[in-house]
């Protein structure tokens, strides 16, 4: 039988009706007016608001009411089986939940609307949900989505689908070429501040590696931050409805390290940005910023940034450094699950064996009896692999150079890389080419 797996168009959230003025305003209604025209595409891309009218109070009713011909309605609780959270969201969160801390155990029923509907995530800023939002992420793997991420959310479904839109007042299309230029605050603020301040610069070469750093380089970073959100939704999907955590996960781990590998390259132009515009005289092969050759020369010229990598270079870059080695000398470094056994993947090889003599019969009566012994030995291995227990599907193993290594996981903290980096930009930028000395 063919598994036919094609990324999902249909997205659906739970939004909480009491934060609904909120999210019909973002943008001054410009999120709505773009779902409403995601949907009437000729291939609907269709982000679908479900609301539950069972929790609909008076001071919210008209709203809800006005806005109607955007939301789909759940408007029967009792077909909404009840939700029991996993007994791994720890005791201090679940309680908060399930007593109820914010009132008619709202959050509670939120988290069972989703489940009922394999919904991508929930749109709301109940406490209780939102301090655990990892957790309800990797227990019943469906997202906490605050409004002010939902815009991002929308067009990370689009863009998945090669739909570059934004949701301004009136929605925004635009060529892939020059869509993060344009639309994405940061990449717009540096490709207006290019076009003002390059034609000033005199060194050819160095106004070239601006060009390539601010509205190449770090447009790919982008796009790779988001196909890698849009895969890890799709395999977020497909987990919900099939339980099979594996699906999307070599695109997910294609799109990271793009993502991994173009920000230390944007860390090695910066460095190289600052050699030719501070004068540091470094060879440009060996000029880097895990480097304490470039500290040292920078530390001359420019003190106050010098601080600043200083700073920021253990905590984060040689972080990234970490990361990006083994994926440009050695091995890959690709997310999978962290794993623990139970008690059925504790049986013995001879136990599964007859357990998957059995369930595949047909299959093993059919192939030629020598290739009997090596498709058995790897049926109980993926037998027992289906049996154990996932602690986490987020998750790469990084070797610290100074031995030893630690955990990291790459989805979870591809926001915290983009600041981070965005950081280092902004403090290059400023020290190169500002008038004043720190």
């Amino acid at each position: 039988m063919r598994v036919i797996t094609p990324p999902t168009r249909e997205f659906v959230l739970v939004v909480d009706p009491y934060i609904l003025q909120e999210v019909l305003t973002l943008n001054k209604g410009g999120l709505v007016r773009l779902v409403i025209e995601l949907r009437q595409l000729p291939i609907p891309v269709n982000v679908q608001f479900a609301v539950p009218a069972y929790l609909v109070g008076p001071e919210v009713a008209e709203t809800v009411k006005a806005a109607s011909f955007a939301l789909s309605f759940v408007r029967d609780e009792s077909r909404v089986p009840p939700l029991t959270l996993s007994p791994e969201i720890s005791r201090r969160h679940r309680e908060r939940i399930e007593r109820g801390a914010e009132g008619e155990c709202r959050g509670l029923r939120l988290l069972a609307l989703a489940q009922y509907l394999k919904a991508d995530g929930i749109v709301t800023t109940i406490p209780s949900l939102v301090e655990a939002r990892h957790l309800l992420r990797l227990r019943h793997a469906f997202q906490i989505v605050s409004p002010a991420e939902l815009l991002d959310f929308v067009g990370i479904c689009a863009r998945g689908h090669s739909v570059f839109c934004t949701a301004r007042p009136a929605p925004t299309y635009l060529p892939p070429d020059i869509f993060y230029q344009f639309t994405d605050p940061k990449a717009r603020r540096w490709f207006e501040w290019l076009n003002k301040v390059g034609p000033t610069i005199g060194d050819e070469t160095l106004r070239e590696h601006l060009r390539s750093a601010l509205l190449n380089r770090y447009c790919f970073i982008l796009y790779a931050r988001d196909m890698t959100k849009f895969n890890e939704l799709q395999k977020q999907y497909y987990l919900r409805r099939r339980e099979r955590p594996a699906i999307y996960r070599a695109l997910v781990n294609y799109h990271l390290t793009a993502f991994y590998v173009h920000i230390w390259g944007m860390l090695d132009a910066l460095a190289g940005i600052a050699n030719r515009r501070l004068s540091l005289g470094l060879d440009p092969r060996q000029c880097y910023l895990a480097r304490e050759e470039f500290l040292s020369a920078l530390k001359e010229k420019h003190p106050g940034l010098a601080r600043f990598v200083k700073e920021h270079r253990a905590r984060w870059v040689n972080v990234i450094g970490d990361v990006r080695h083994p994926v440009a000398h050695s091995a890959l470094l690709l997310q999978q699950d962290v794993v623990v056994d139970t008690e059925e993947s504790r049986k013995s090889d001879e136990d599964i064996l007859a357990i998957v003599r059995e369930e595949e019969r047909e299959f093993l009566a059919s192939i030629p009896p020598e290739w009997a012994p090596s498709i058995e030995a790897n049926l109980i291995w993926r037998w027992r692999d289906a049996k154990r227990k996932i602690q986490s599907d987020d998750v790469i193993y990084v070797e610290n150079p100074a031995g030893g290594g630690y955990l990291r996981g790459p989805v979870v903290s591809i926001d915290f890389d983009l600041d981070m980096l965005n950081a280092f930009v902004d403090a290059f930028l400023v020290a190169c080419f500002s008038k004043s000395e720190e």
